[in-house]
């Protein structure tokens, strides 16, 4: 306990002089002499107030009515110091700090499965190639009844999980049910080092278009991407379209390592820039390009992709190396810097911001109010210019080139998806008919699907159905109808002032009418193409892995059919690198 108060301590003088917005000079803990405590020489008033700290502490622990979990407090002011910062410093421990360890090795102990709940029922949704689960027979779909000697049932995927994962070389049981066979089955699982790949797919289609997804920055990301990328340009590539929607991020390194086998060497790639010198560093390419500058490149975003992979989509939309596709990205430009505070903790403290090419600041305004490292950059309306003359935005996240958001999915689809139907059908379909890829969904297999979801009910809900709900429920608890102001659909009504059973009579023809476009929504031309989809996507995972199944999802994808064909019309694709006559005599901003 005295080491952990130490560890409290520490941290405190630790991270004042990181993070401390006002003072000129780092300030350095010393021990003083008289009084064998750590102290700031040079603020008063913040020894002041680790004295009152440490005081607070032992008057809580020899006062307090019951006795005190001491570790857990002290671990919770640790965290409550963090909470004035940006969301983004942390103090890691237990499961977080084990998701940090796994993006800096970019490996776990474990058996090497995907886990979801699918009608909550813990469920295996693929096996990672060469993993022990793959090794021993798990297939995806297959239900996981017990761990060890405790059941799933009721479980969540946290505490799942960390029951599979273990000591390399200990052992696992898991009991699953296979639909397919209707047969429990015990897999003994000796846990191993799982790779990791956080490029799950790459390929290239017909028309020489390249695609490489990256769904994390870890550490063998950029070494998987050139991998990749190699393999893709030895099959006469003609244009590389890289998909990082949803990718939250990872490793800087790992971004900066990516960008170098796409541009031309000695180029500045990123700036970061925070209070201690240390911090402050000018990233340049270092080598020659792996992928030829006559190929083109379309890089895919969304709302979901932050900090490294703004960094590759900012650098190639600032260098013109590459059109940017899809929405604007997250906004996340600030830099972590790990410290182990020892083999269970970690902090994670923001030490600087990143810039790209031009000085754009990626971070959006909503972390910035408080005031620390802001400077001209940070500023909403500022303009920057890429390295052929175009203009760009500042202001936090990227903006893409060409702005296009995926389609949305029907709500009955999209109940089908939630329910998880999809993967349980194919799960027992596929191995019981024997189908292998590349899957096509007959009409014997979608009829045979609408028979099959007979035993589910869906829930979705069809538009207009929300303000219905509503109207109904106000009718209900209100005696006068003229007290009825906060139903939307009210004002669509065009005998609102008539009788209270008026309006239930029509409410009862509008159930009726939904219930019968409820019945009719398997036919329905709307949604029979994304059923079949997502029958599509499943089969081929259950039949050929992961792999196929993001293959054959790009089939349906708008988003990536878009990039494609601007990668396939070399004049529409110069033509988005042209400045803009009005504008090209902005200067680029210099440091």
């Amino acid at each position: 306990m005295q080491q952990l108060i130490k560890w409290f301590i520490f941290t405190l003088i630790f991270i004042i002089p990181v993070i401390g917005q006002n003072k000129k000079k780092e300030s350095k803990p010393l021990t003083s002499k008289k009084t064998n405590k750590l102290e700031f020489s040079n603020d008063q008033n913040t020894q002041d107030y680790l004295d009152m700290l440490e005081t607070a502490f032992y008057r809580v622990r020899a006062s307090y009515v019951d006795s005190i979990n001491e570790s857990e407090i002290i671990k919770a002011g640790i965290k409550g110091m963090m909470k004035p910062l940006d969301p983004y410093t942390r103090f890691l421990s237990g499961s977080s700090k084990d998701r940090l360890d796994m993006l800096r090795t970019g490996k776990y102990g474990g058996v090497g499965i995907q886990i979801g709940l699918r009608r909550d029922t813990l469920t295996v949704l693929t096996p990672f190639e060469d993993s022990p689960a793959y090794t021993e027979g798990i297939h995806s779909g297959d239900q996981i009844l017990m761990i060890d000697s405790v059941k799933t049932k009721g479980m969540s995927l946290k505490d799942a999980s960390k029951l599979i994962k273990g000591e390399l070389g200990s052992v696992v049981v898991l009991t699953i049910y296979r639909p397919s066979a209707r047969i429990k089955i015990p897999f003994e699982l000796t846990r191993a080092n799982i790779i990791i790949k956080h490029v799950p797919y790459w390929g290239v289609d017909e028309n020489g278009i390249g695609y490489i997804r990256i769904t994390k920055f870890s550490k063998n990301t950029a070494k998987d991407f050139g991998t990749g990328l190699q393999e893709l340009i030895d099959e006469n590539l003609k244009g590389l379209v890289i998909d990082l929607r949803g990718n939250s991020g990872g490793l800087l390194n790992n971004s900066i390592n990516i960008l170098d086998k796409l541009t031309d060497r000695g180029i500045n790639l990123l700036n970061t820039r925070g209070r201690i010198p240390k911090s402050n560093r000018e990233m340049n390419s270092r080598r020659a390009p792996k992928l030829s500058p006559d190929i083109p490149i379309a890089v895919l975003i969304n709302r979901s992709s932050a900090s490294a992979s703004e960094i590759v989509s900012g650098v190639i939309q600032d260098l013109d190396r590459g059109v940017i596709v899809g929405e604007k990205s997250f906004g996340k430009g600030l830099v972590q810097s790990m410290y182990n505070l020892n083999d269970t903790t970690t902090l994670k403290v923001t030490t600087a911001k990143y810039y790209t090419p031009s000085g754009r600041l990626i971070q959006k305004e909503d972390y910035l109010n408080n005031g620390f490292l802001t400077d001209g950059l940070d500023k909403k309306d500022s303009l920057f210019t890429t390295r052929g003359g175009r203009i760009v935005k500042g202001g936090g996240g990227i903006t893409p080139d060409v702005e296009i958001k995926r389609t949305s999915l029907p709500p009955y689809v999209q109940g089908l998806w939630r329910e998880g139907v999809f993967l349980t059908f194919a799960a027992e379909y596929v191995p019981m008919n024997e189908i292998e890829s590349p899957i096509i969904i007959t009409d014997k297999i979608y009829r045979d699907f609408e028979v099959f979801l007979k035993e589910y009910e869906i829930n979705y809900k069809l538009p207009g159905e929300k303000d219905l709900n509503k109207l109904k429920i106000a009718l209900r608890s209100q005696d006068d109808l003229k007290k009825i102001t906060n139903t939307s659909i009210l004002s669509k009504l065009m005998f609102w002032k008539k009788s209270k059973s008026a309006i239930l009579q029509l409410t009862g023809k509008v159930d009726k009418y939904y219930q019968n476009k409820r019945n009719g929504q398997y036919w329905d031309p709307n949604n029979i193409k994304w059923v079949k989809n997502g029958l599509l996507r499943e089969m081929s995972l259950v039949a050929s892995g992961n792999r196929e199944k993001i293959r054959v999802s790009l089939i349906e994808d708008n988003v990536y059919q878009a990039a494609a064909e601007i990668l396939l019309d070399m004049n529409r694709y110069y033509d988005i690198f042209e400045p803009d006559p009005e504008t090209v005599e902005i200067e680029p901003v210099t440091e």
